[in-house]
């Protein structure tokens, strides 16, 4: 679920339902999804969500991938771990545990202001689910959160056997207790038998309002080394015990971090669990002094973005470190961008003999017929061949644009997405040079650029990137122009979708039945004259055919791909690439059907409703893409 299909599709569908309803189901549908072989590749080529090295930050002696971390409140069942784990996180809380593990309840959504309400705010797993779950290897550090309360025993036994059981598996502990002035002894006892398997992460969960008493005995409890630091919770409890968290609880969490900060003994972690739903709040708390941050609510108002959202916003700040310079030759770019220009070139050229001469004497070689003869056969021939040609060479000049806008402002700032769109592109468009075989025709001239080109590829695969360094700040708020631009970046998914599918029915017919119904209207003729004209005819036609199609397939994996993977505010050149490759060949297909008389309005109905269709999203994203950041980061 990107949040430009969350956003648009499906939290509307979601929010109509009973909020644990749909917390279930989609969980369920994640969890699914991640068990399958295939599902964790699925996840990661539909988020591109892992985190950049350089933003690791070590803190009590624990290394973490990011500073952002998930809440246990997102899913307290466990049911979609393995999922969230590929979502950028730095850790996961789980809990809290117990031995039977304890049901859920009620949940409330308040839409405005964004805040979920939990009337069984204890809801967690048993034991043996937890333990089932970290032997599978976490990939990131699990922090497993116990209920202290002072006037049971049999808590204080519960809690000794959970650390025994868990062993060594989690990173930490989040301890959380009503009244810490009643558990102090048994803090104290815990911690002791944790420290026992190693070291490890001991915290208190705390209020962001706590009272000065409570503030008093962490501050003694972690002077002593009993306590590591504190977990504050943004959120509150109502009067009739139920739990509420959410966006308008984040308002004091900085002013909270900043007094725990000041007053904790210094090296003491915090991490700061605020109802952050925006990449700004999560700054503004780590800036108060929180070492790491936890998304709840966040992600069920804002969308499952979230988390990779702020550590774009943390990697902007990284100051650049200086870098060895690598000769153009040895990155990537330089092949792709030598590749967008072959492309281009070809298109012109194949322009020109489309407007022209549209047959080229090896195409005459190979027929055994001349210009003046396949025109005897059917006046309208050479205009069809015309129009085929011509085509062709708008989706060629489009791929050119593509590539040398994501080879010079993408892969050259070291954007891994733009390199795997490229090549994910290109290996498409050079399997596609064997689909025209199966008519016995062999272009020297395709096969001679082909050759060219493929090369480049192989050097692209070969060579690395720089150092990914991005000029324009990332977006910070949830504004209009974002929210827009989720609609308008799901269009473009679509767009670029429909391009695959449409060039695999092209190439699907040339190598098949070769002319559709409308192509035998505007020659007025048959398949079977066609065919039996010359038996050589069909084939250079079915060439063009299949060629246009593989190259339609490339440049919708190109489309879908950049849209996927590259919308961020200020990246105007995309925005660009994508209206002005469209463009030209939108406008190119529907000149050069004009030119020749193919005026079929069911033939040329993808065209129109194409072009419509890019200028509707260019509409919508055009704000968030070439506008600039909301805020500076």
């Amino acid at each position: 679920m990107p949040d430009w299909s969350y956003r648009t599709v499906f939290r509307p569908i979601l929010f109509r339902m009973p909020p644990a309803t749909a917390r279930d189901f989609t969980l369920g549908c994640m969890g699914t999804l991640a068990r399958m072989p295939w599902g964790p590749a699925v996840i990661d080529f539909m988020g591109h969500m892992r985190t950049d090295p350089r933003l690791e930050y070590s803190v009590g002696g624990l290394t973490f991938p990011t500073r952002v971390g998930l809440s246990s409140r997102v899913d307290p069942r466990l049911q979609a771990s393995r999922a969230f784990a590929q979502f950028g996180i730095a850790f996961w809380e789980i809990g809290p545990v117990t031995i039977n593990g304890r049901p859920g309840g009620p949940i409330r959504r308040n839409d405005e202001p964004e805040s979920l309400v939990f009337y069984s705010p204890d809801e967690g797993p048993r034991l043996a689910a937890v333990i089932q779950q970290l032997d599978q290897q976490s990939p990131v550090p699990p922090f497993v959160r116990l209920i202290l309360r002072a006037d049971t025993t049999g808590n204080d036994e519960e809690a000794k056997e959970i650390v025994t059981r868990l062993g060594t598996r989690p990173a930490g502990y989040i301890l959380q207790s009503a009244n810490p002035a009643e558990c102090v002894e048994q803090i104290d006892r815990l911690a002791q038998q944790i420290r026992s398997h190693g070291p490890r992460m001991i915290l208190l969960a705390v209020s962001a309002k706590a009272a000065d008493e409570a503030v008093k005995i962490v501050v003694t409890l972690a002077q002593a080394g009993v306590l590591d630091g504190v977990y504050i919770e943004g959120g509150s409890f109502n009067v009739d015990g139920s739990y509420c968290v959410g966006k308008s609880a984040s308002a004091e969490i900085p002013d909270a971090v900043r007094n725990w900060r000041t007053t904790l003994p210094r090296g003491a972690t915090i991490i700061t669990d605020g109802g952050i739903h925006d990449p700004q709040r999560a700054l503004e708390i780590i800036d108060a002094g929180s070492d790491l941050v936890t998304v709840s609510s966040g992600l069920i108002f804002t969308g499952p973005g979230l988390v990779k959202r702020i550590n774009e916003a943390l990697l902007y700040r990284i100051p650049e470190s200086p870098e060895n310079r690598r000769p153009p030759e040895d990155l990537s770019w330089f092949w792709t961008c030598l590749m967008g220009i072959g492309m281009f070139i070809g298109g012109t050229m194949a322009l020109v003999i489309a407007s022209t001469r549209v047959v080229m004497p090896y195409d005459e070689a190979m027929v055994g017929l001349s210009r003046d003869e396949i025109c005897a056969i059917n006046p309208q021939l050479i205009q069809f061949m015309s129009h085929d040609r011509a085509t062709l060479s708008g989706t060629m000049l489009a791929v050119g644009i593509l590539y040398l806008a994501l080879s010079l402002y993408g892969s050259r700032r070291g954007m891994h997405w733009a390199r795997r769109t490229m090549i994910a592109s290109a290996s498409t468009g050079f399997i596609s040079f064997f689909l025209f075989l199966g008519f016995g025709y062999f272009d020297p001239f395709h096969a001679f650029v082909t050759a060219v080109l493929f090369q480049l590829l192989i050097m692209a695969v070969h060579c690395g990137l720089p150092r990914y360094s991005n000029p324009v700040a990332p977006e910070l708020s949830n504004d209009r122009a974002w929210l827009l631009s989720q609609w308008g970046q799901l269009f473009f998914v679509i767009h670029g979708a429909v391009l695959i599918v449409a060039g695999c029915v092209i190439a699907a017919v040339g190598i098949s039945s070769v002319f559709v119904q409308e192509d035998l209207d505007f020659m007025r003729t048959t398949a079977d004259q066609l065919f039996g004209a010359h038996p050589r005819l069909v084939p250079l036609i079915a060439h063009d055919r299949a060629t246009f199609g593989g190259m339609l397939i490339a440049c919708g994996v190109s489309v879908l791909l950049s849209s996927l993977w590259g919308f961020r505010r200020g990246h105007a050149w995309l925005w660009w690439a994508l209206m002005a490759s469209g463009t030209v060949a939108y406008v190119t297909t529907i000149l050069i059907h004009w030119h020749v008389g193919y005026l079929s309005l069911e033939h040329l109905l993808p065209a129109y409703v194409g072009l419509g269709f890019l200028m509707l999203s260019g509409a919508l994203s055009r704000g968030h893409l070439c506008g600039g950041p909301s805020r500076e980061a």
